[in-house]
């Protein structure tokens, strides 16, 4: 019985890698829409929190009565 579940679980992952070999191929066949680069998306995200507060002035608390000041 262990022999037989073996070659049935070979088969289907044979029947898996044809399968995704055959989307791959099918998709690298096909022209690629243009994505945006996720790399600079994340930059340019980065960058407008960075320079986001000379813009809008971050609002802070004032420490004036503060009782943990050192």
């Amino acid at each position: 019985m262990n022999t037989f579940s073996t070659l049935l679980v070979s088969a289907h992952q044979d029947a898996l890698l044809t399968e995704a070999a055959a989307e791959r191929l099918a998709r690298s066949s096909k022209p690629q829409a243009s994505r945006p680069n996720p790399v600079a998306a994340a930059v340019k995200n980065v960058w407008s929190l960075l320079s986001g507060p000379a813009e809008r002035p971050m609002t802070l608390p004032t420490l004036t009565n503060y009782p943990f000041r050192g």
